[in-house]
């Protein structure tokens, strides 16, 4: 009997032992952002305070402010954690955390990043806890998960598809508003309430929406590994021509069960007949 107490103790030095290697294992990395793509002034202050403008194909560290002058624009890629972000003009951006945690096969990534001025839009593939972004702004922090989105500097919070948990710091101290915002959906910072995004609005919003989408299509994020392709070369998307039907457009698969190239992320093909119109 008096030999139990030496095996539990043996026994829990040896998980004592095994936790230890597997937290040693464990590796933090920094992330990185790739600039796709910059359309008019844009410049970039790293953490020695000096101005640089800013180029495609360059990778930014987590302490950079990016500055994005009057009718420039930046695409941005965050390949570690599957977020494709477009910033509009007269934006000012902080990356202030871009880490990921690698343990063998499970990988954790923690984001925040702070939308000074402005306004973002973004493409995000679904995180799957505890891995988590988010954006603060002045007066509210958005917490994304996996959706499209638009965000401004004053807390407004516009999904096109998805959903964003913001929380909204109420003035004088006193407290905060926590809401779910779900697609077709904009929180108004002014009234602290969730309204219906009117069309005009969208109007003005989807072409950065699109961007980012088309973005994540052709760096295959979420899917696949990123791809950096030359920054002088067209790396704009385009959707492969689709017949697996009988005309134009998405058909049905026909019979045979051919390789699918008709749906989703094609363009319409010509018709099956190439006789003539009829």
């Amino acid at each position: 009997m008096k030999s139990l107490p030496c095996r539990a103790a043996r026994v829990a030095l040896v998980v004592s032992i095994a936790s230890i290697i597997s937290i040693a294992q464990a590796e933090m990395r920094s992330g990185k952002v790739f600039v796709h793509a910059v359309s008019g002034a844009v410049t970039g202050v790293g953490a020695g305070g000096i101005a640089q403008k800013l180029q495609a194909a360059e990778n930014l560290e987590a302490g950079t402010v990016i500055r994005i002058g009057e009718g420039a624009t930046a695409d941005l890629i965050l390949g570690y954690n599957g977020t494709v972000l477009r910033l509009t003009p007269n934006s000012v951006l902080r990356l202030v955390q871009l880490e990921q945690e690698i343990a063998g096969e499970n990988v954790i990534t923690q984001t925040k990043l702070e939308l000074v001025s402005g306004a973002l839009a973004g493409t995000q593939r679904k995180l799957a806890s505890p891995s988590f972004l988010e954006i603060t702004t002045p007066t509210a922090v958005a917490r994304i998960k996996g959706t499209e989105y638009y965000v401004r500097a004053d807390g407004a919070v516009s999904v096109i598809s998805g959903s964003v948990t913001v929380h909204w710091n109420l003035p004088g101290n006193q407290g905060d508003v926590t809401v779910v915002v779900s697609a077709g959906y904009t929180f108004d910072p002014t009234t602290q309430t969730i309204v219906a995004t009117t069309p005009e609005y969208l109007q003005n919003i989807i072409a950065h929406i699109d961007t980012t989408r088309n973005n994540a299509e052709t760096f295959k994020i979420g899917k696949a590994n990123l791809v950096i392709k030359p920054a002088d070369g067209n790396i704009s998307p385009s959707k492969p021509k689709g017949n697996n039907g009988v005309g134009n457009g998405i058909d049905p698969q026909p019979p045979g069960n051919p390789p699918i190239n008709d749906g989703p992320g094609t363009g319409p093909g010509n018709p099956g007949n190439k006789g003539g119109a009829h």
